[in-house]
């Protein structure tokens, strides 16, 4: 995919992983169109996205939890850039929680914004960049879709399913001039692992990677070839560790949710990992 004069819409834009997203975008020459509820943050990175070189940017200030509102957007955007090229799908939002102090509730509220947002918004623009015969859709999950941390079962829910739609929506259209991919971020430095409304402290307490890893990740991913990246790369391997033992992983993640001081880094994580799954 050629990036300059591109047109991309962006969600969750108006902090972390979405923003350096945007300005990453914005260097590589592109028209972006930026999506997130807070309309004075959008309007700053708006500014730095301009900053750094995109041609044209547009903001959308919108709760994509309305899923009306999601499809209006998207819908909005294509008619304002006449095409979208790229859709990232990068609006999500934690649910840190034991499993006994979890509701109902919150877990539709977190699959409103982290799946089924995301869902409404591709399903509105595909038959467009199908009869255009080209488009991009990049869906950040999370390691957390891969790999479930202790007491995120609705946030893990919600991103296991990213997932398991991203690569459905590959295989279904293999043959056709759409590109499917999937990013999958670790502990990145952004707002959601912060003191968040609503949910428990979390049980990693290790090494956090700048945002810009994945907007680097994101703009690689629609440049080179290949369905997802890892960020850190190296997660890839915890990933797999898992599907070699689930047990020892289930353990393991019971221990660690127990005596999260275990393990202080990801290296370290990586260590006990191989250690549960017999691989010394």
């Amino acid at each position: 995919m050629e990036l300059k004069n591109a047109a991309v819409l962006v969600t969750g834009a108006s902090t972390g992983i979405g923003a350096a997203t945007a300005r990453a975008f914005g260097k590589a020459g592109a028209r972006v169109g930026l999506v997130a509820r807070r309309q004075e943050l959008l309007d700053q990175v708006a500014e730095e996205t301009r900053a750094a070189g995109a041609p044209d940017v547009e903001v959308w200030a919108a709760d994509l939890t309305d899923l009306d509102r999601a499809e209006a957007v998207a819908l909005e955007a294509w008619k304002r850039f006449d095409g979208i090229d790229a859709l990232i799908n990068n609006a999500g939002a934690p649910k840190r929680k034991h499993i006994n102090r979890l509701t109902f509730e919150e877990v539709v509220d977190t699959m409103h914004l982290n799946y089924f947002s995301p869902v409404k918004m591709t399903l509105a623009l595909l038959p467009l960049m199908r009869e255009r015969g080209t488009g991009a859709i990049v869906n950040v999950a999370s390691l957390a879709g891969r790999v479930a941390p202790p007491r995120e079962a609705a946030y893990a829910g919600s991103k296991f399913a990213l997932n398991g739609f991203s690569e459905v929506m590959a295989v279904d259209l293999y043959d056709e001039p759409i590109r499917v991919h999937a990013i999958q971020p670790g502990p990145i430095e952004t707002p959601i692992w912060g003191d968040v409304p609503g949910n428990e402290a979390p049980a990693y307490d290790g090494e956090f990677y700048p945002p810009e890893d994945c907007a680097d990740a994101i703009l690689d991913v629609l440049t080179g070839e290949g369905f997802e990246r890892y960020i850190p790369p190296d997660l890839r391997d915890i990933a797999a560790l898992k599907g070699q033992d689930i047990d020892g992983f289930i353990a393991g993640s019971a221990a660690f949710a127990r005596d999260p001081e275990a393990v202080k880094s990801m290296a370290e994580g990586e260590e006990a990992m191989k250690k549960m799954s017999g691989d010394n």
